[in-house]
């Protein structure tokens, strides 16, 4: 796995952005970047996709964040970090950075999502402010190929970036890998039900960005089909009855809420459901950022490792201990111990 990870490293740089299409990028999807002077050593990442973004290729760049650190994060977070006061950003449904605060950090460059460029609410918050802005998608998985390369060039750390899209490859490469092992060996797919809410009852349509990690999980699909409203796939957590969900019978279900992972198994009323019934109801582990949703981030391409090792162990037979280790060490700097990788899994004391 070493080998195939550095070979990977070294041949993604041959389909890489070009300098020229960097800079074109830039030029296309940036205001006020001309004032920009040199390397920024200060830059303000409007929303937690993008901070973490930033917050794996250089955190001491890092200047103001979107919230504060929960407690459950705090322990995987660099301190540096945990200090920069908190500005906001745009997340959620109505939540803005705190303009004044932001103005006094005074940041040399401010990263915001493509999709809120020339939305009122942006113009309403950065209208005034003539700082260096560049756009950036961190969304879908892919989005992070083109976002770690323009964010490694304009900070000078593109051999860092580099690293990190060499694992995101690699993990993106496993989708095709596995659709292939499901058709060789006849196999049907795993059915998968994605649990919100401290009730279980709240979901996401098949398609919406929220579930992608189980369409790309390959072998998998997600038992939850929605009309075409648009709003169910952005926001999500469509509420859906307990008599629906036992009509889906899911082999797996995905749990967000340890309220529910806690108790799911001493439920009666849960047990109806076979996945429960053969102990396959699992807690996506969120530490320090969740590896499947809420909000999107790198944490993803270990998470398409673990939902693949989770419905089809046999077929890469990865070992989710070295992976996490080596994940974690690569992304977010971290030594870990085993007990460590024990409790961000779930495992307990093993």
């Amino acid at each position: 796995m070493k080998k195939i990870f550095l070979f990977l490293c070294a041949t993604s740089m041959l389909f890489a952005l070009s300098e020229a299409q960097i800079k074109d990028y830039i030029a296309q999807n940036s205001e006020n970047i001309e004032q920009l002077q040199g390397t920024p050593s200060k830059i303000y990442a409007s929303s937690p996709p993008l901070l973490y973004m930033l917050y794996a290729l250089d955190p001491a760049k890092i200047s103001g964040t979107n919230f504060e650190w929960n407690d459950y994060e705090r322990p995987y977070v660099k301190k540096e970090v945990q200090e920069q006061p908190v500005v906001g950003g745009f997340f959620g449904q109505g939540k803005i950075p705190n303009v004044e605060m932001l103005l006094r950090l005074n940041p040399e460059l401010i990263l915001v999502n493509a999709s809120s460029r020339n939305t009122k609410k942006m113009s309403e918050v950065f209208g005034s402010i003539k700082k260096p802005m560049l756009y950036l998608s961190a969304l879908q998985l892919e989005d992070y190929l083109d976002g770690f390369e323009i964010l490694g060039e304009v900070t000078d750390k593109q051999e860092r970036a580099a690293q990190l899209i060499g694992y995101a490859k690699e993990s993106l490469n496993l989708t095709a890998q596995i659709e292939e092992y499901i058709r060789k060996n006849n196999l049907q797919k795993v059915k998968i039900y994605y649990a919100q809410g401290g009730d279980g009852l709240a979901t996401e349509c098949e398609g919406s960005w929220h579930a992608t990690l189980i369409e790309r999980a390959g072998a998998a699909q997600n038992v939850h089909k929605c009309s075409e409203d648009p709003n169910a796939k952005s926001f999500g957590r469509v509420k859906i009855s307990f008599e629906q969900l036992v009509k889906y019978d899911p082999d797996v279900i995905l749990i967000y809420e340890k309220e529910l992972f806690d108790k799911i198994y001493g439920d009666p009323k849960w047990q109806l459901l076979g996945a429960v019934k053969n102990k396959k109801a699992y807690y996506i582990p969120r530490e320090p950022f969740s590896w499947f949703d809420r909000p999107p981030s790198f944490m993803r391409f270990l998470g398409l490792k673990w939902l693949i090792n989770l419905t089809y162990p046999e077929a890469f037979k990865f070992d989710i201990v070295s992976e996490t280790r080596e994940f974690y060490k690569l992304f977010l700097d971290l030594e870990l111990t085993d007990a460590q990788i024990y409790k961000i899994l779930g495992w307990g004391a093993e």
